[in-house]
């Protein structure tokens, strides 16, 4: 198989994944993490209301967490733009907050 039909065979399973509605479908703008002796977990949050919780071994949390830094590196090539963290975001609105300028 060739990365074209690699493709076109990822973008048939997420528009059938899509078109499920058995799969739960999520959208979280906070998380909170943790680990413990065998598995990580994150807690995703909606506007602080806890949404949903997802335990990963350490070798698919650490597989992850390099996929998406992936996907964020070709948004951020792709644009120009550094999208900031959420701690950075803190910073910015707490700065707006107090009339300082960024």
């Amino acid at each position: 198989m060739d990365n074209n039909d690699d493709r076109i065979n990822f973008v048939e399973i997420l528009d059938n994944i899509i078109k499920d509605s058995d799969i739960p479908k999520y959208y979280s703008n906070g998380f909170i993490t943790s680990i413990g002796n065998g598995d990580a977990l994150i807690i995703f949050q909606q506007n602080g209301i806890t949404i949903a919780s997802l335990n990963l071994s350490y070798t698919v949390a650490k597989t992850l967490s390099l996929k998406l830094g992936e996907i964020i590196k070709k948004i951020e090539n792709g644009t120009g733009n550094a999208i900031m963290i959420t701690a950075d975001m803190d910073k910015v609105i707490q700065n707006i907050d107090q009339g300082k300028q960024q």
